[in-house]
């Protein structure tokens, strides 16, 4: 029997997933799936019908397209999770379910304990802790299959760039770090919201546990200012104007730098001052500050000058999952 462990880093805009297996601790499987669901549609091409298959899952009798099929079969304009309240909805469902399937397909569906690990932004985690765990396994254990057997734990997204930096890839605990006699402080930049938390000599600080706007602040202000200057404002558009600062016209390349300049700087604006709000002068003697998410490559060089002590990964954007998949491992271990 394998042991698994599934993170799901359930973004506003995306979904990441990272798993691995205690007999190769060290490897992992990562997909990103696009945070997006559509009821699905009648395909008449055969080829098309066959990929959509592929992120189409069956939640209340309903089927759903999500992730890619659902961003290309879909109205562009539209994207699931935008509301406090999504976990319980058949989108959120749809969307755990394909990422369920992936990646245990990726271990081709072993008779496995696993353990999976789901998160919530700081300011909802204890109203809504309790409902995730529970709706997550009365969604997931009707489709176990023989010899499977399933354990799920949510936590804050911002305990997860601890997790990354107190645990191994292969679960065992960091032999050099102490986050006993340690202070650590998180910015985690999501889509919806950029999340907070302080760990002090083994204690999470319950003010710090806060959450302010996330890179959403940055498409909306993208968008407007699209809009403003007769260009498409589709997500797609948006999308691309965000990642690259430019955006094609009429087959034409527009430089939307300025635009996009002056977006980041509104949202840098309101990290910042929530950052200084949490840590203060306290920032100064902490060990580090670790930024994650997917928004903290935006925001790492001015992160950094304001505070030097700031870490980050290789991959900020894989943080959260990558800290809930060392947790899983070292909760398969310890169980």
């Amino acid at each position: 029997m394998e042991n698994i462990s599934i993170a799901i880093d359930g973004g506003h805009s995306m979904f990441k997933i990272r798993a691995a297996s205690l007999a190769s601790p060290d490897e992992r499987h990562s997909f990103q799936i696009p945070t997006v669901v559509i009821p699905a549609i009648t395909l008449t091409n055969e080829q098309t019908r066959q990929k959509a298959e592929l992120e189409t899952v069956e939640v209340d009798g309903r089927r759903y397209f999500f992730g890619d099929t659902a961003l290309r079969q879909g109205r562009s304009e539209v994207y699931t999770g935008q509301n406090a309240d999504w976990i319980e909805s058949p989108q959120h469902d749809a969307l755990v379910l394909g990422a369920w399937r992936k990646a245990m397909q990726a271990f081709g569906n072993p008779s496995a304990r696993v353990h999976l690990v789901m998160g919530l932004p700081a300011k909802f985690v204890g109203s809504q802790r309790d409902t995730l765990r529970d709706r997550i396994v009365a969604l997931l254990t009707p489709r176990l299959l023989p010899g499977q057997t399933l354990r799920v734990m949510v936590q804050s997204q911002a305990d997860a760039p601890l997790q990354w930096l107190s645990i191994q890839n292969n679960g065992c605990l960091h032999p050099q770090r102490d986050l006993d006699s340690e202070a650590w402080g998180v910015i985690e930049i999501g889509h919806y919201t950029t999340d907070f938390a302080l760990c002090d000599r083994g204690s999470m600080m319950e003010y710090a546990a806060i959450s302010c706007a996330g890179m959403h602040l940055v498409y909306d202000g993208m968008s407007s200012a699209l809009a403003q200057a007769k260009l498409p404002t589709s997500l797609d558009v948006v999308e691309a104007a965000v990642r690259s600062g430019s955006i094609k016209h009429f087959g034409q390349r527009v430089d939307v730098s300025p635009l996009l300049h002056q977006a980041k700087a509104g949202f840098e604006a309101v990290v910042m001052d929530e950052a200084n709000r949490v840590f203060g002068q306290k920032a100064a003697v902490l060990d580090g500050i670790i930024i994650g998410g997917g928004g903290a490559e935006m925001l790492l060089d001015g992160l950094k000058q304001r505070y030097p002590n700031a870490v980050t990964s290789d991959e900020p954007r894989m943080m959260v999952a990558e800290g809930f998949c060392r947790l899983g491992l070292l909760s398969l271990l310890q169980s």
